[in-house]
């Protein structure tokens, strides 16, 4: 049968409501698998219609940001003209974010943008704490009776072929639950050509859609993230959490300043071996580095297994760091993994006998063989005789070195094929990461999988591949404090409000002591700005807790790396303090020794007694002096003057927050600096305030931006 298309939003929402009635569970992709047009069309008709209940469950949804003052305002115009310049702001979520909502209309979101429901209190009630492989179970159980997608689509010798794109994550997960339900559901598609399109598993039929929308159009372009400036701690984060990486393993890393220290550090390690080699001897982290990981380049190279494909990752997949690949057949991964399928002067079939004893190809492992290239598709299993692509027949007996020899002669295959470097979830990224996978040749998209979240986040399907699969894998993730006892505190405040979520945090910690070489490695800054004085990210107790501490395994900050598998409570402590902000150490030993986990005798070992932001600066001078740590390593959605502008007004929105700061901002306010000067005569043109009509006061304070000390 075939399935019902629509060229307007308007009328697929007439129809999706003709069918499911006036209450609606919708679930939607996180980030950007959501069909922004059909969301607000489905919004408008329950702001319209008190009788109409409509709940969304999503998360990381996102609109251009918006300036909280006259100044940023005016700063982000020209910005969201050029970043986000086609993207369709979605009026729900707006509405939501203001507070606005309708009562009919409850937003439920299992992952925020970082800090951005702080201050929100109807979102911090809606909230559902979940791990990111529990999100679509936790959909049913709310009674999620639509689905709503975007699509990627091009078209293959004149028919439409469809994929999810980059939001494969819950959907693929979702659908086969929805088949078990009692209650009338849908999944409704809505076509964007703007979405790089992804083969493997997030290609689809169109017949798992209900509903397609197509208007025909370009469709808009994903929403773009800017990348963060890296600073000194987080580079000595990433370049501690790259040396705990074993060539020829798997890689899993997060998002942010953190996660793209670690990946450029990565890629500085296989460029530059010897600077990063010294790096990490100057760091003092090369012991834990040849037990645990390595200094050296990537031989054999690296395969991802990561919820999120970021661009950085995706550049170390560019760069053929990210090159090892898996299979999803066992044999043939076994194989693999023991360097069998590599042409030594010696027949496929041959080596495989002599080195592997294999007897005889089943069905199922013939065509495997197939499938992935090693034998020829004319190669047929008749009974105990095996057919050869020439017409002959032989026994189904490899110990017979005449039935090897014609298999070798007739029946090899093209070469291997199908394997996988990067198995995903979802992504998001910068305007010029989707142009290059927009651009990427047909064999490198191939090499990527874009998949459900179950099959990344977990290893139930098949422990015994997943774990020849993934080899000694880094799971490398980022958290705001750690406990002396080794616990993790990553998604919300001591007050329980939410700063962003799960997600896959725990999902990876679990994989990694499951799987026999596995790691996690949480990454935190050691402190952060308390006023006069640092507060410290470890801290002695939290109210709760992300991961808890019989979890615990490899903590990282920019003074050291903590192992802490298999350790005592006691030396869990020793080991916590020596990564500490040595100006917050005394308290930490303090609460310690009060609680009885320290002896009251405990000296801090001296070597641990100077981790400072002076002693980091000092480390990384000859690396930055080479060039080899760029601010933004992988680009920027902003040009280098909006960065330069950027920075100058955060420094003037801080100095505005203490009392010295207001002292030195009076300072720049009395003797601002010149119109003419080149840097604010851009600032004031990119501003729109240069003109005769640009409010003066306006003006004043971004010259005394630039005149601050």
């Amino acid at each position: 049968m075939s399935v019902p298309h629509f060229d307007d939003v308007d009328a697929a929402a007439d129809a999706i409501l003709a069918r499911l009635g006036r209450r609606i569970v919708l679930g939607t992709p996180l980030g950007i698998g959501k069909p922004n047009a059909l969301l607000d069309a489905l919004y408008a008709r329950a702001q319209k219609d008190a009788a109409l209940s409509l709940d969304i469950i999503t998360a990381l949804s996102l609109n251009p940001p918006r300036g909280s003052s006259a100044l940023e305002s005016r700063f982000l115009a020209p910005v969201i003209e050029r970043v986000w310049g086609d993207y369709p702001a979605m009026r729900w979520l707006s509405d939501f974010e203001a507070g606005q909502l309708p009562d009919n209309v409850r937003v439920i979101e299992f992952y925020v943008p970082s800090g951005a429901r702080l201050k929100h209190p109807r979102a911090q009630q809606d909230y559902i704490s979940s791990n990111y492989t529990h999100v679509a179970r936790d959909m049913v159980s709310r009674g999620v009776n639509l689905l709503v997608q975007a699509v990627a689509v091009r078209e293959d010798d004149g028919t439409p072929c469809y994929s999810l794109a980059g939001n494969p994550d819950v959907s693929l997960q979702l659908l086969p639950m929805l088949q078990s339900v009692d209650w009338p559901w849908m999944a409704v598609g809505q076509v964007n050509r703007g979405l790089p399109w992804m083969g493997n598993d997030a290609q689809v039929e169109d017949s798992v859609f209900d509903v397609l929308i197509d208007d025909g159009g370009p469709g808009h372009h994903p929403f773009a993230v800017p990348h963060e400036p890296v600073d000194d701690s987080a580079w000595a984060v990433g370049l501690r959490a790259a040396s705990l990486v074993r060539d020829g393993g798997t890689l899993q890393v997060g998002i942010g300043s953190l996660g793209d220290a670690c990946c450029h550090a990565l890629r500085l390690r296989d460029r530059q071996p010897a600077a990063f080699a010294k790096a990490i001897a100057d760091l003092n982290g090369d012991t834990l580095a040849q037990a645990v990981g390595g200094c050296g380049r990537f031989e054999e190279g690296l395969y991802v297994a990561s919820e999120l494909i970021s661009n950085p990752l995706f550049s170390l997949f560019e760069d053929g760091i990210v090159r090892r690949e898996v299979f999803d057949d066992i044999d043939i991964q076994r194989w693999a993994a023991a360097g069998l399928l590599a042409d030594d002067g010696r027949g496929l079939f041959e080596r495989l006998y002599a080195e592997d004893g294999l007897p005889r190809l089943s069905r199922g492992l013939l065509a495997a063989m197939q499938r992935h290239g090693l034998a020829h598709p004319g190669l047929q299993r008749d009974g105990q005789h095996l057919r050869l692509p020439d017409g002959s027949e032989c026994a189904n007996d490899l110990s017979d070195p005449t039935v090897r020899a014609s298999l070798d002669a007739k029946a090899q295959g093209e070469g291997l094929r199908g394997g996988i470097a990067m198995h995903g979830a979802f992504f998001i990224g910068p305007g010029d990461f989707y142009q290059r996978l927009h651009q990427l040749p047909e064999a490198d998209r191939a090499r990527i999988n874009m998949t459900s979240v179950a099959e990344v986040n977990r290893i139930y399907t098949d422990y015994r591949l997943e774990r020849l699969q993934r080899r000694h894998p880094r799971f490398i993730n980022l958290t705001m404090k750690a406990t002396l006892l080794g616990a993790a505190v990553s998604d919300q405040l001591a007050d329980g409000k939410v700063v962003s979520g799960v997600g896959g945090q725990f999902d990876f910690v679990s994989i990694a002591h499951q799987l026999p070489e596995g790691r996690s490695v949480l990454c935190l800054r050691a402190s952060r700005s308390g006023g006069t004085q640092p507060e410290s990210n470890i801290v002695w107790e939290y109210p709760h807790t992300t991961v808890p501490r019989h979890m615990r395994d490899i903590i990282v900050t920019e003074y050291g790396v903590a192992d802490l598998r298999g350790k005592t409570d006691r030396e869990c402590i020793e080991a916590m303090l020596a990564i500490a902000d040595s100006r917050c150490q005394p308290k930490l030993i303090e609460a310690a020794k009060s609680a009885g986990k320290l002896p009251s005798d405990y000296v801090l070992p001296e070597q641990a007694r100077h981790n400072t932001p002076d002693a980091i600066a000092r480390v990384l001078a000859p690396l930055h002096a080479a060039d080899h740590l760029p601010r933004l390593p992988f680009g920027c959605d902003l040009n280098a003057d909006e960065l330069a502008l950027a920075g100058r007004l955060k420094r003037l929105k801080a100095a505005a927050g203490t009392w010295p700061g207001r002292w030195q901002l009076l300072r720049a306010l009395a003797r601002p600096a010149a119109v003419d000067q080149p840097e604010v005569a851009k600032a004031l043109r990119h501003m729109r305030l240069d003109g005769p009509e640009a409010p003066r006061k306006l003006q004043r304070l971004v010259r005394a931006a630039y005149a601050l000390d």
